[in-house]
C-alpha cells in the first residue's frame, strides 16, 4: 500500500468509525422523545396552579379573581392539553435538533482531515468559492478526484445552517414556495433542502420540523457519501 493510501485510510478509517457514534446518537435520541412524550401523559406530569389577577365587570370597574395556569416542564399557559401538546412538541424537536447538530459536528469534524489529505494528494490549487469544510471537500472531490458523479450532502448543510443559524426557522419558505417567478440561488437551495431530506417538513411558520426518520436518514446519507470518497480516492491513487 503506498503512503498516499495509508494517510488516506487512516483519516477515512476515523470518518467510518463515526457512523457507529452517529447511530448510537440518533438511537439514543428516539429513546429520549419515546420516554419524554410517555411521560407527559402521566398522571402529575401536567401541574395546576393559581394567580390573582385582575377582572372587569360590565362597568369597567376591576375586581381580583383568581386564575388558573397550567405547566409541564418550560410549558406554561391556561389550557391543559395545549401545555401539554406544547411540551411534547419542544422536547421532541430539541432533542433531534441538539442530536443532529452533534452528528453533523462530528462528521464535519473528522472530514476536516480528509479535506486536507485530498489538498494534499491532488495539489489544487482551483478556486474554492464554498466556505464550509464539507463543501469544500466535495469541491475537491468532483474538480480534481473525478468523483462527479457523487451526491453531495449540501441539503443536510442547509438543514444544520437553518437549525444553528437561524432557530430552526426556514425564512419565508412558504412565501419562496408559493412566489411565481425565477427563484434565486439561495432560495433554490433552501427548497432543494427541504424537498430532498427524508423526515424533514415545514410548518406554516416556517419552522423546520423533524420527524422519527430523520436523525437515522442523516447517518445513512453521511455513511453513503463516505463510502463513494473512499471509492473515488483509491480509483484516483491507482491511476
Amino acid at each position: 500500500m503506498t503512503k498516499h493510501n495509508l494517510i488516506f485510510s487512516f483519516h477515512l478509517w476515523a470518518v467510518v468509525e463515526s457512523i457507529s457514534v452517529m447511530k448510537m446518537l440518533a438511537e439514543q435520541a428516539e429513546k429520549n422523545v419515546s420516554l419524554a412524550v410517555k411521560e407527559a401523559d402521566e398522571p402529575g406530569a401536567v401541574t395546576e396552579g393559581e394567580y390573582e389577577d385582575e377582572a372587569y365587570d360590565q362597568y369597567g370597574e376591576s375586581y381580583p379573581c383568581q386564575r388558573t395556569y397550567y405547566s409541564c416542564g418550560s410549558s406554561v399557559g391556561y389550557d391543559y392539553d395545549e401545555v401539554k401538546s406544547e411540551y411534547k412538541f419542544l422536547v421532541t424537536q430539541l432533542t433531534r435538533r441538539s442530536a443532529y447538530l452533534t452528528i453533523f459536528g462530528l462528521f464535519e469534524h473528522r472530514m476536516s482531515k480528509c479535506l486536507e489529505f485530498m489538498i494534499d494528494l491532488t495539489k489544487y490549487e482551483g478556486e474554492i468559492k464554498s466556505k464550509g469544510v464539507i463543501e469544500k471537500a466535495h469541491t475537491i472531490l468532483k474538480k480534481a478526484i473525478g468523483g462527479k458523479g457523487i451526491a453531495d450532502v449540501d441539503h443536510l448543510t442547509m438543514i444544520r445552517n437553518i437549525m444553528i443559524h437561524n432557530d430552526g426557522v426556514a425564512t419565508d419558505y412558504k412565501k419562496i414556495l408559493t412566489r411565481k417567478g425565477k427563484k434565486t440561488p439561495a432560495e433554490k437551495r433552501l427548497m432543494g433542502a427541504i424537498r430532498r431530506a427524508e423526515g424533514v417538513s415545514v410548518n406554516d411558520f416556517d419552522g423546520v420540523l423533524m420527524d422519527s426518520k430523520f436523525l437515522m436518514y442523516a447517518v445513512n446519507e453521511f455513511n453513503r457519501y463516505i463510502k463513494s470518497l473512499e471509492l473515488s480516492v483509491q480509483t484516483y491513487t491507482k491511476e
